[in-house]
């Protein structure tokens, strides 16, 4: 899986979290993103941590 902003492949993994658990939910160790997906469509339920530029 890869993370929708970052691009990175390497520290994306299913979040879990004491309260639950969200079927999909995924979470980027790298920036700090939280997304679902569903089917073709990205939900962001967390914004990531990171700057990125914007004409990156």
């Amino acid at each position: 899986m890869e993370c929708p902003v970052c691009k990175s492949t390497k520290h994306v993994e299913l979040n879990s979290h004491p309260d639950g658990f969200a079927k999909n939910l995924q979470e980027c160790g790298d920036c700090g993103l939280l997304w679902i997906r569903n089917g073709e469509k990205t939900i962001i339920v967390r914004e990531s941590e990171q700057k990125i530029a914007v004409n990156q």
